[in-house]
């Protein structure tokens, strides 16, 4: 399921969101698909399987969505290879992540010292709860334009090794756990573990992400 606060960021940033259902792992299928788009936002969502990354799955993972978890890394590796413009959220900072071949922590309580808010309840997804520190000279401080920000979460997972070719490019100011990661050398490939689709109406740094998606996209 998609929010309509995905669609609604997009709207908001000047873009026109589409849908992209889950199709299997046909080559030609997501070469379809990504020539009828011009950029990609790869969502929140369930748990990204352990056997993604070559892990066996901890009690503490949720349930895998198999079909879900072999379309998105597919899409993910296919978009990356025609460099196309990514921004991923949450669960998909996660997707990309382990697409390009990094791994997580498969719970917050698997890195002592993980702050619990990271995971927030249902009445504070629409607050700003925890702070993260932007690392200068990256190219998510130049879309945000500040070097710390409030945002609100709702993850137990979170990388672990960043895979070859990104780069951290937040923490989280109070535990140091890796909050967003990029390429430097891509046209276009940002994504953060926090949720700013939530918040683009009352916060001008969130809203920044989608419009700088919308405008490579535009390129």
């Amino acid at each position: 399921m998609i929010r309509e606060t995905y669609t609604g960021a997009v709207l908001t940033a000047g873009g026109l969101p589409l849908i992209l259902p889950i199709a299997g792992q046909d080559a030609a299928v997501v070469a379809d698909y990504l020539e009828a788009v011009d950029g990609l936002i790869f969502s929140g969502g369930e748990d990204v399987a352990p056997a993604c990354y070559g892990e066996a799955r901890d009690e503490r993972c949720q349930e895998p969505d198999p079909d879900r978890d072999l379309f998105e890394i597919a899409v993910a590796r296919a978009a990356l290879q025609r460099r196309l413009p990514v921004f991923g959220i949450c669960r998909g900072l996660q997707l990309l992540n382990v697409a390009a071949g990094g791994t997580l922590y498969q719970d917050l309580a698997c890195r002592p010292g993980t702050m619990s808010y990271h995971s927030a309840r249902p009445p504070e997804r629409r607050r700003l709860i925890h702070p993260v520190r932007i690392h200068p000279a990256t190219r998510l401080s130049a879309i945000m334009g500040v070097r710390e920000s409030l945002v609100t979460s709702t993850h137990h997972q979170f990388v672990k090794d960043v895979a070859p070719g990104f780069r951290a490019s937040a923490e989280s100011a109070e535990d140091g756990i890796v909050e967003a990661i990029e390429q430097a050398d891509y046209p276009f490939l940002v994504a953060v573990q926090w949720h700013p689709e939530r918040m683009v109406h009352e916060h001008a740094p969130h809203l920044a992400l989608f419009r700088a998606l919308v405008e490579a996209a535009r390129r």
